[in-house]
């Protein structure tokens, strides 16, 4: 989906220059029917989030989407997965078994992935009532907060599925149940951004409409979405890879590194989180200096890769 704006505008990824060039001969009627359209569309968009009706608890600050980017970068190991089980991506099975508002599902669509299971639902109950949909891979960025990194370790262990995990950095020392050999990893070229949909953290929401005297410096300091939402400040964090039972991590890292796995440009594949260097990031500040010209540069370059992947 792209709004009537984008579809209208040139410089736009989802400019429509058939519409553009009938807009003016239009009749006022179905003009009026498009906008009208466009208008509910939009609304659609902004009330997709919604925390208060989530059947689970949740932290607030748990209400991030991965960026669209991530998962450009993780297609290739997807593939390789596929490959692996003699299937194309559109007969690949996915499963994010943790619900926010629903990017997954969308994001991975567009890239080809048609069979992705992302629902609003209690990942834990699942497990308990022996729910847990048909699958050929895991894949997600779970929660950060509380134990939920333990917990999906624990179900890992007994899933039998290759498992692609987008984490922080950290996290290889937040659960003892985590053991370094069993992933390897792939690091991006640069750090992410993570996306808050509108409603996702109403309370935070609402306490900025009552500070209307920030509001126009809180507007220039933030990167806003209608598709995707509100964007956080990125930080390091990279994904954790089992391929077993499909291969061996071992395999698989020589595979990439030998070039049968065709990754994205800039993106790496390690056997041992150690080898990851800071210098891996594009968006690293070296040693906290920077000058403007660079930083708006990267803005630019981000907010362009952003409107490119979903036409918005």
């Amino acid at each position: 989906w792209a709004s009537l704006a984008d579809r209208l505008n040139p410089n736009r990824a989802a400019f429509d220059p058939q519409l553009k060039a009938s807009w003016k001969t239009m009749s006022k009627s179905e003009r009026k029917r498009i906008i009208s359209e466009d208008r509910k569309a939009i609304r659609a968009w902004k009330n997709r989030g919604n925390a208060s009706t989530l059947p689970f608890d949740a932290d607030p600050d748990d209400h991030c989407e991965t960026s669209p980017m991530a998962y450009t970068h993780i297609a290739p190991v997807l593939d390789c997965i596929a490959e692996r089980l003699g299937k194309d991506r559109s007969e690949l099975e996915i499963y994010d078994p943790y619900y926010c508002a629903g990017g997954t599902v969308r994001h991975l669509n567009k890239l080809g992935y048609p069979n992705v299971y992302n629902k609003c639902e209690d990942f834990y109950e699942v497990i308990s009532k022996k729910r847990v949909p048909t699958h050929d891979v895991l894949l997600t960025n779970p929660p950060y907060s509380g134990d939920h990194f333990d917990k999906l370790l624990k179900f890992l262990k007994t899933n039998g599925k290759p498992a692609l995990l987008l984490l922080p950095e950290h996290f290889s020392s937040k659960s003892p149940r985590y053991r370094p050999d069993e992933f390897c990893f792939l690091s991006p070229p640069e750090r992410y951004h993570y996306w808050t949909p509108d409603g996702m953290r109403p309370e935070q929401e609402k306490d900025e409409e009552v500070l209307k005297k920030e509001k126009k410096k809180r507007k220039k300091q933030q990167h806003r979405n209608l598709v995707l939402g509100t964007r956080n400040s990125p930080f390091v964090s990279h994904w954790f890879i089992n391929m077993e039972p499909v291969m061996t991590n071992e395999s698989f890292v020589a595979a990439a590194n030998g070039g049968k796995v065709q990754l994205v440009e800039g993106c790496r594949v390690h056997e041992k989180q150690e080898s990851i260097l800071p210098t891996n990031f594009k968006g690293e500040i070296q040693n906290n200096e920077e000058n403007g010209q660079k930083k708006k540069k990267r803005r630019r370059k981000s907010k362009k890769q952003t409107n490119d992947l979903t036409g918005y």
